[in-house]
């Protein structure tokens, strides 16, 4: 792939205006899902446009929304469906492998290329049109080269979806034993505040306490810690906790940002910091009982605010399901064991995604050679391809 030559995205597409074909389906460009019929989403959407009226996506044809192109929002096409006129539809010429084009445009220099060439005063105002799409400057390989990348890029994208697909699976049967500890039998139940404490100690930001955890750091509905904010970039009061407290984001509650804390530490004042009494109960069973729906009920209930915001004085009274010691070491086995494995298969799905992401940055730009064996996956490529 040296010495390539430069040319325009002209070169390998050409601007489809072509009328929607009746009977087909409607078609949304969504920002993560490419194109998705609409009749499969969850926000249903009306048109009173006829078929006729709509613009016409064929197999190998990349629909765009001009207003988010910049942002990646465009869909590869594997089936003839309708789309708004609003939407940009490009065709691919003899002289491109249209999957090689739609991995390239998830790229981050076509990211930056994307943007570079859409108009508009402010990010939210930008418009990628047609005319300035083609004229965007490429360096692409031959159409064999391009079927060899794009069938190694799509092996790739299988495994990511089948690991993705195991963790799915993972995360509904873990929510379904905690779902379990909503309703377990022949247990008594307690007020929460009565086996557990809300800790209230706050530190202002210092040198001695450089990170803090902020609702952002926290994956919602997996209690995953995704990053620590530097104080120096924060003002105010910061929570205490110590390892083995619970946090949860008393913000927006229905989010479910939870975190079982390791260590001692600072965090937002938009968490609350609960404390087992150990007597009574497991610091991690108290853990998984905050995840619960008997707690997610209280929590959620209104309140009046205009900002979703869980209140005290309804969730220290919620009746909580509280085994003795032995049945909540017995639980925890089984639930840790699930959240461990859960954990495991999102570690190698999030590898995954950013091996393949070098991958790409590799083969996208010739600095890495297509391996001999992926030539056996080609018969099926230039099917596809044609």
């Amino acid at each position: 792939m040296s010495d390539l030559q430069t040319r325009k995205l002209s070169h390998y597409f050409t601007h489809s205006k072509r009328k929607g074909r009746p009977g087909l389906p409607l078609a949304s460009v969504t920002m993560n899902d490419g194109l998705v019929l609409r009749e499969d989403m969850d926000r249903k959407m009306d048109t009173s446009l006829s078929d006729e009226e709509h613009s016409l996506v064929e197999p190998g044809d990349i629909a765009y929304n001009m207003m988010r192109m910049w942002q990646g929002a465009f869909g590869l096409a594997s089936a003839p469906v309708n789309v708004s006129p609003a939407y940009v539809v490009m065709r691919a010429k003899p002289t491109l492998d249209p999957r090689f084009a739609a991995h390239w445009l998830k790229s981050d220099r076509a990211l930056y290329l994307l943007w570079a060439y859409s108009y508009g005063l402010t990010d939210d105002r930008l418009r990628l049109y047609p005319k300035e799409f083609l004229q965007i400057p490429v360096q692409w390989p031959d159409l064999a080269e391009q079927q060899r990348i794009a069938a190694a890029l799509d092996a790739w994208d299988e495994a990511i979806a089948t690991a993705d697909k195991l963790c799915s699976s993972l995360a509904v049967r873990h929510r379904a034993l905690i779902a379990q500890l909503s309703s377990l039998p022949s247990t008594p139940k307690f007020e929460l505040d009565t086996f557990a404490q809300r800790a209230s100690a706050q530190t202002p930001v210092s040198p001695q306490t450089p990170w803090s955890i902020e609702l952002e750091n926290v994956e919602a509905g997996t209690g995953r810690l995704l990053s620590r904010t530097p104080t120096q970039s924060l003002n105010g009061m910061r929570i205490r906790f110590q390892a083995t407290d619970t946090l949860f984001g008393k913000l927006r509650p229905y989010l479910r940002k939870f975190y079982f804390a390791e260590a001692d530490g600072v965090a937002s004042t938009e968490f609350w910091v609960f404390r087992a009494d150990k007597k009574r109960c497991r610091p991690k069973f108290l853990y998984f009982l905050l995840q619960s729906n008997a707690f997610a009920a209280q929590a959620n209930k209104p309140t009046g605010s205009r900002m979703p915001r869980a209140d005290w004085s309804i969730v220290s009274s919620t009746p909580l399901p509280l085994p003795a010691i032995p049945k909540q070491d017995q639980l925890l086995e089984a639930l840790e064991t699930g959240e461990m494995g859960l954990q495991s298969q999102r570690n190698l799905v999030a590898l995954l995604r950013d091996q393949k992401r070098a991958l790409m940055q590799k083969l996208l730009t010739g600095q890495l050679p297509v391996p001999e064996s992926i030539d056996a996956l080609l018969p099926e490529t230039r099917q596809v391809a044609s």
